[in-house]
């Protein structure tokens, strides 16, 4: 984002702020025609082209995905969890989290299962780059830190 830009959330009818800096999920009616995904956008938002701006168009260095199936790191290390989502979206656990091995179901509380898959984003995807750990970059996306392999990604 460019700059702050607040809108008004349809499904709940109160206000939200992007915040100037934050990475977000960019998607049109044609990639997903009926919001059947986790995790789930505000539906039917519509934000200004120019208060957006794609990581690197004011001359400062971003990371490119150029590989697939590419696991979003806690910390830099193939010994931190990855980034996962909730395949069946099971209301009482949480929808996103960091897990060791996306093989072992969660049990929570009330006795539910949780199937996790690893949360990839697109070959080509534009992040901001915040840094570089042990073979590893740091970046933000959706208000998360990852650290990305540098095998997976170029600096730009």
């Amino acid at each position: 984002m460019k700059k702050n830009y607040t809108y008004e959330d349809p499904r709940w009818s109160n206000q939200v702020t992007l915040e100037k800096g934050k990475a977000i999920t960019v998607m049109s009616i044609k990639d997903s025609p009926d919001y059947n995904y986790w995790p789930y956008p505000a539906a039917d938002v519509w934000i200004p082209k120019e208060v957006t701006r794609l990581p690197g168009s004011n001359g400062e260095h971003y990371l490119k995905i150029n590989g697939t199936n590419v696991r979003l790191r806690k910390g830099p290390s193939t010994k931190y969890g990855y980034y996962c989502y909730n395949v069946a979206n099971t209301a009482s656990v949480y929808h996103n989290q960091f897990i060791h091995d996306n093989k072992k179901p969660k049990i929570d509380d009330w006795g539910l299962t949780a199937e996790w898959e690893p949360y990839y984003l697109p070959k080509g995807t534009l992040l901001p780059y915040l840094g570089k750990e042990k073979g590893f970059y740091k970046t933000m996306f959706n208000g998360t830190i990852f650290y990305i392999s540098t095998k997976f990604c170029l600096l730009k």
